[in-house]
């Protein structure tokens, strides 16, 4: 008879992970090589100091750690050890970093001392936290330290149903909540994203992006498949060296990492043969982005969607797009569902754009401490996302809109994704943003925010008569306002009140 949730947890799969690949190559980064047998002695050893500090089943466990080698040896010590992983995001403030622990009510912080001006006088400011390992420290309770003195024995078993993570949702608008993932729920992920994305253990994946963030479930899945995995940061300048240094297969980026990157490319890179896959992911890709990227770089954009509450649920792979006389509408999209999951639209109207519902082993089990909004969310068994999508007839879903976005003018509604298509259609224009600002008349006014491509003049009058010619009246901006840059979150989510906030300028 199968127990729910057995089989399924961290320790056991790095277990297997390490008698399965031993001596390949899991971490590789400017320190040298980690092989998944020493990684997973690791991993013991930070699970068992933990334990040995009094920790148990269940008990958050912070980490306030950069991209380095031992967040990943602490991020999977933790899970694996029945304790609950709660990765904080190190661009917050003292005060902000002290009330998301005390939200979490965690028992121990493992930081790094790049990060000790955030925390003197912690556990004072947070009653919970008795324990601060310290990355790099030479006193208290150093990370190597603490490691060599714990024992190299066996994890207790766990169960896939048990508490491994608290991901603090990467939202825009309003207070972050912590979506909570069982063990299953990461492990489905994985395996699901392995077969999805036809990952292997030949596979070498390239990461440059955060990895507290949600999204590090990309970079697990590679070490679940048996890849290796190299650390490195983003430099759009020297990004193709470094793809072609380390024979990097496949890269995770944000689309503003893209942007920045296209803008350094030239057509039919010869350094970039061996590369065959970039997950593109985060946020909306323009249409004329993505042209771009298929002009400079070939079939290698695999289009990826996914929430905190539902990492990774659909995907795209590059070679969909190998059919032009499919590519108008696929650029649009973020591919189907991966196997097991369900996507459906929940709208009475057929073929009209609606709210994106999802259910499967990916979905969270709900908020940490926050009834009211899981039950918001979690309804009859489907994740209600907020985002606004469509299906086609071949089951591709496309994302319009989110449903606190959608901008309500007089008795019309606008999805501020199609008027920032068709103004990055414009040459001047290097990133847009749309938002419905407070009018008196209209409700909500069309509100453009753009930042100018440097030395192509363009002024406001120019972009309204470009949009005038492709978008209904109603639709049209009321008003362009030029600034410096979009600030985004590390999703690349544009951060709409720090938008609104900046000071417009004139381009030049």
């Amino acid at each position: 008879m199968n127990v729910p949730g057995e089989g399924v947890h961290i320790a056991r799969e790095w277990r297997e992970l390490a008698l399965r690949h031993g001596e390949r190559t899991a971490i590789m980064d400017d320190r040298g090589a980690l092989s998944y047998r020493q990684l997973h002695s690791r991993i013991v050893r930070v699970g068992n100091a933990l334990l040995a500090l009094g920790l148990s089943k269940g008990d958050r466990v912070a980490l306030l750690v950069p991209d380095i080698r031992e967040y990943l040896e602490a991020d999977y010590g933790i899970m694996a050890a029945g304790l609950v992983r709660v990765p904080l995001d190190p661009r917050l403030t003292r005060d902000e970093t002290a009330a998301l622990l005390r939200f979490a009510g965690a028992r121990a912080l493992i930081a790094h001392t790049s990060f000790v001006h955030k925390l003197k006088g912690l556990a004072g400011d947070v009653e919970s936290l008795e324990h601060v390992i310290l990355i790099g420290a030479d006193c208290g309770l150093d990370y190597e330290m603490v490691l060599q003195r714990a024992c190299g024995e066996r994890l207790p078993d766990g169960d896939g149903e048990d508490l491994a993570s608290l991901n603090f949702s990467g939202g825009t608008t309003g207070a972050p909540k912590a979506a909570m993932l069982r063990h299953r729920n990461l492990v489905a992920v994985a395996r699901n994203t392995i077969h999805g994305f036809s990952i292997g253990s030949d596979s070498t994946f390239l990461n440059v992006r955060l990895l507290w963030p949600i999204a590090q479930v990309i970079l697990m899945s590679h070490l679940f498949a048996g890849a290796t995995v190299v650390l490195g940061r983003f430099d759009p300048e020297l990004l193709t060296e470094t793809i072609a240094a380390t024979g990097a297969t496949r890269i995770s980026l944000v689309p503003t990492q893209l942007v920045r990157w296209l803008d350094r490319l030239q057509p039919g890179e010869r350094r970039l043969d061996r590369l065959e896959a970039i997950y593109v992911g985060g946020s909306r890709i323009p249409a004329a982005v993505f042209e771009r990227a298929l002009e400079l770089i070939g079939l290698k954009i695999g289009v990826l969607y996914g929430l905190t509450e539902a990492p990774v649920t659909c995907y795209l792979p590059p070679h969909c797009l190998a059919a032009t006389g499919q590519r108008s509408e696929l650029i649009h999209s973020v591919g189907r569902a991966l196997a097991p999951y369900e996507l459906r639209i929940a709208n009475p109207d057929a073929g009209q754009p609606g709210e994106v519902l999802i259910r499967g082993g990916n979905v969270m089990a709900g908020y940490w401490r926050d009834p009211a909004a899981t039950k918001a969310a979690l309804r009859e068994g489907w994740l209600h996302t907020g985002d606004i999508g469509e299906l086609d007839a071949f089951g591709n879903l496309s994302i319009v809109g989110r449903l606190k976005e959608v901008i309500r003018s007089g008795s019309s509604t606008i999805v501020p994704g199609e008027v920032e298509d068709v103004l990055a259609l414009h040459p001047a224009v290097v990133e847009v943003a749309v938002i419905g600002l407070p009018d008196p008349e209209w409700g909500e006014a069309v509100t453009a925010f753009v930042v100018a491509r440097p030395g192509v003049p363009v002024s406001e009058h120019d972009l309204l008569e470009h949009c005038r010619a492709r978008l209904a009246g109603y639709k049209k901006p009321r008003s362009i306002r030029f600034v410096t840059n979009l600030p985004r979150s590390h999703y690349g989510k544009v951060l709409r009140a720090q938008l609104i906030a900046q000071e417009p300028i004139t381009p030049r």
